[in-house]
């Protein structure tokens, strides 16, 4: 049993790393491995804190949202046990020999790691009797994320199992200076238990490094090596006289009797308003055991949200996983709330990631959505275009000195998609000047070819020099009439057209944008389409010179609906060629591509994004569901495979991977790329269509996939719940709201999935309830048949009669009826082949 009381059994193993997906049925899920396959730790963020961990389990820094630094650097905690040394000269007259001499004492063997989505925890044992558990985390709570603490906890458990008493020291050490001046100053507040920090140049930044117990000793100290001295660990001084680049450290010493269970918690705070608002903060906070069930309590609501359920357990956890990564990054800087492109290192929030972040967001936590559009706005030139990014502590804004990039196209695209999501009309009739002024600049932006053109000649390239999401690559220029901006605002003009006729007070706006993207996109397939290939060319440049580069960009004019469908296909197709796919995923550009440069250019040139890969994932759909469910599954699936090689976190989607050794040599945990996998597989595999009114659904799945749903979907201020089900060779779609489709749909009112109790890992139950009548859909999403136990005492009356019907997918038939009171089918076990599912429709009677 974990410490939550959650039973841990294996549901996928990954041999070659022995990574193992814990999964309890009414629980959220854990991957465990052990150390020795751990090659970085867990990052870990809420609203005010980010926080990166090392595979020791030590923390490496503690970054303040706020203030845009990290206020702490490394937090390592040490163990000893009483000893005497042999060689007791090495003491001098420093450590009298009288005082009881502590050995260090370092795990007995290697130990396991376990990363869940609230937390890490690391186990191991010392002094062969003494059982050790590190939970690291940050707190999350509602309101979200303003209310969430700047305050990481590293909660320790120590088990005596052996059965003679232990004498522990524990000892925890902090890098007090952080990025900041080597001026700090500490000092101890007994009522705290802690050592309160602050820069002597900066007072308002305050550091807090406490514990759950007062400490035996304390005190700060430029002694670096005693963190890591394997030869004894001596008592504090109680000693804060050591100013600049110190170390704060705590020490606490606990007899352990057998049997013994002790725990105690290091409670890291960073503050940006002085050393009084820093105290009372962190007083108040809450007992660790507490925030802990608090942030898991909070993420299994939460996470509720958009659950995507599939005969693929890898996409299933890869949804699940997305928007843990979203939640984490969600942060709540001075200028609003945002999320940076790089969190624990920028506070530049990035325009062309907002707008994609908000395509899967918006499924997840709209309500953040809607502050990166609504602050996007206030940060329009008044010209109409966007800006590249601003800096979410001081609101600066930049452009890179480009007339156009995707930033202004991109913004159009997730307002529209916001407001098929949400169907706020309100808040389009706020929002659309912005929408109508950056249409008008797109349009002020084309040639007299009625082509998109970028301007950009500057000779350092890079992002002076490149339109398009490629844009941090040294002497590279992507300029003139670029695919891929071309198509997005193609998309963007159209979007706005159909955004003006919505609030039908803009009749010549229709019009205008109407004509623009319709002209855009005839110029893109008559100029722009190479005749020797089918493909798109990369851009024509600034100098009327052709580039014929097949690249990932290819995708764009899929994605937006600008080629016809004989092109989509031809381009599908070609990128899912062995020269661009690897087994985690798309390449940027071609293997063979002269430019081909796996390991630089920040992977651009030739390495794997799995961003890319899910781009790619949804316009393929349409052409080759195969395709999509591959390109969804790899590439999250390559997070979890052998980590400590690739340089991963198992659940953590990190940035991008070498395209020939396919390690991860991208940040940890890459904030843009979560969103577009849930994007991706609620619009894609669901084959969700937003609009303005009734949700259209239309599932685009392999064929031998049976079954998908989608639960508790946010949609027009309500929540929708579907499932769909192939019987006799045809979908139908059962629902919790009115959609639109071509299939044939029976409506239900509510879904009461979350009163069936089951019992295996390799299922999955979506239950939906009207009047008289409840439907159940039990899906296997195992590798093999399997029999699935349940129960559903909840949504049954117990002395009520019911006529019980099962489709069996394997027969492709409804079986016969029966009759049976809900006290005798309150517990049953279903046999289910694989990818296959088996519906129960229960229908009240009267008792005969």
């Amino acid at each position: 049993m974990d410490q939550l009381g959650s039973q841990q059994t294996p549901a996928d193993t990954m041999a070659k790393a022995m990574v193992t997906h814990v999964r309890h049925p009414r629980a959220l899920p854990i991957y465990t491995m052990p150390e020795t396959h751990f090659g970085m730790g867990a990052s870990l963020g809420n609203g005010a804190v980010w926080v990166n961990t090392k595979s020791t389990g030590a923390i490496e820094r503690v970054f303040s949202t706020e203030l845009g630094v990290s206020l702490v650097g490394g937090i390592s905690v040490r163990y000893a046990g009483t000893g005497n040394s042999l060689h007791p000269t090495w003491f001098g007259d420093a450590h009298p020999t009288s005082t009881t001499s502590y050995i260090p004492l370092g795990a007995d063997t290697p130990g396991g790691f376990s990363i869940h989505p609230a937390y890490q925890r690391r186990t191991f044992s010392i002094a062969s009797g003494v059982g050790v558990s590190e939970t690291t985390f940050v707190p999350l709570g509602r309101p979200a994320p303003s209310g969430d603490r700047p305050l990481l906890y590293q909660a320790i458990e120590l088990d005596n199992t052996d059965d003679v008493v232990h004498e522990i020291r524990i000892v925890g050490f902090a890098l007090l200076r952080g990025a900041l001046d080597d001026d700090v100053a500490a000092r101890f507040v007994p009522n705290l238990r802690a050592l309160v920090a602050h820069n002597k140049s900066r007072p308002e930044a305050v550091r807090i490094f406490g514990l759950t117990q007062s400490p035996t000793m304390y005190g700060t100290s430029f002694d670096f090596g005693s963190v890591y001295d394997p030869s004894h660990v001596h008592p504090l001084s109680n000693d804060t006289q050591a100013c600049g680049d110190v170390l704060g450290c705590l020490q606490l010493d606990v007899v352990l009797q057998p049997g013994q269970r002790y725990p105690l918690c290091f409670v890291t705070g960073v503050f940006a308003h002085g050393e009084e608002d820093a105290i009372e903060a962190y007083r108040d906070q809450p007992e660790w055991k507490v925030a802990l069930q608090d942030s898991v309590a909070y993420l299994q609501e939460i996470l509720e949200a958009s659950q995507v359920l599939t005969p693929d357990p890898q996409i299933n956890r890869g949804v699940l996983w997305s928007k843990v990564n979203m939640r984490r990054v969600m942060s709540d800087y001075p200028q609003g709330r945002a999320f940076t492109n790089e969190p624990g290192v920028s506070s530049n929030v990035v325009c062309r990631d907002a707008a994609w972040f908000v395509y899967g967001n918006d499924h997840f936590m709209p309500g953040f959505s809607r502050a990166l559009l609504d602050r996007f706005a206030a940060a329009q030139y008044p010209n109409g275009k966007l800006p590249e990014f601003y800096d979410a502590i001081t609101g600066t804004v930049e452009d890179y000195g480009l007339n156009i990039n995707d930033a202004t196209p991109l913004f159009i695209l997730a307002v529209n998609h916001h407001y098929r999501l949400t169907g706020d009309f309100h808040w389009l009739q706020a929002i659309y000047p912005s929408v109508a002024k950056a249409a008008r600049y797109i349009r002020e932006q084309t040639d007299d070819r009625h082509l998109v053109f970028c301007s950009a000649r500057d000779p350092r390239g890079n992002v002076w020099a490149i339109a398009g999401w490629r844009n941090v690559m040294p002497l590279y220029t992507l300029n003139g009439a670029v695919t891929e901006i071309n198509a997005e605002c193609v998309a963007a003009l159209r979007d706005a057209a159909h955004l003006a006729e919505n609030l039908k007070t803009y009749p010549d706006d229709v019009v205008e944008f109407g004509k623009a993207s319709d002209c855009i996109r005839t110029a893109m397939n008559d100029l722009l389409l190479n005749p020797d290939n089918g493909l798109y060319y990369l851009n024509i440049d600034a100098d009327a010179n052709t580039h014929t580069d097949v690249t990932g960009d290819e995708v764009f004019p899929v994605m937006f609906r600008v080629c016809d469908e004989e092109t989509g296909f031809r381009i599908i197709s070609r990128l899912n060629s062995p020269d661009f796919w690897t087994p985690a995923g798309l390449r940027t550009v071609s293997r063979n591509d002269p430019l081909y440069d796996p390991s630089t250019n920040v992977g651009l040139l030739g390495g794997v994004w799995p961003g890319l890969t899910w781009w790619y994932a949804f316009a393929a759909a349409h052409y080759h569901p195969e395709f999509m469910v591959e390109a969804l599954r790899s590439s999250f699936e390559h997070y979890a495979d052998n980590p400590k090689v690739n340089n991963t976190v198992p659940g953590q989607f990190s940035e991008w991977f070498d395209g020939e050794s396919l390690i991860n040599r991208g940040m940890r945990l890459s904030p843009w790329e979560p969103p577009r996998f849930l994007w991706a597989a609620v619009e894609g595999v669901c084959g969700l269509m937003l609009t303005p009114s009734l949700p259209r659904v239309h599932p685009i799945v392999p064929v031998t996939w049976k079954w998908i749903a989608l639960r508790r979907l946010p949609y027009h201020g309500n929540e929708l719940t579907y499932f769909a089900t192939r019987e006799a060779g045809e979908f139908k779609i059962y629902a919790t709201g009115e959609i639109e489709s071509d299939h044939p749909v029976e409506r239900y009112e509510e879904d009461v999935s979350g009163g069936i109790l089951l019992f295996s890992d390799n299922a999955a139950v979506v239950a939906l309830r009207r009047p008289g009548e409840t439907i159940i859909l039990v899906g296997n999403v195992g590798p093999q048949t399997t029999t699935v136990p349940l129960n559903i005492r909840e949504i049954v009356e117990t002395h009520a009669a019911y006529e019980i019907d099962t489709y069996n997918s394997e027969r492709d038939a409804w079986e016969s009826s029966e009759r049976a009171h809900g006290e005798d089918v309150s517990a049953l076990a279903i046999s289910i082949e694989t990818h296959g599912f088996r519906m129960i429709r229960l229908r009240r009677v009267e008792s005969a």
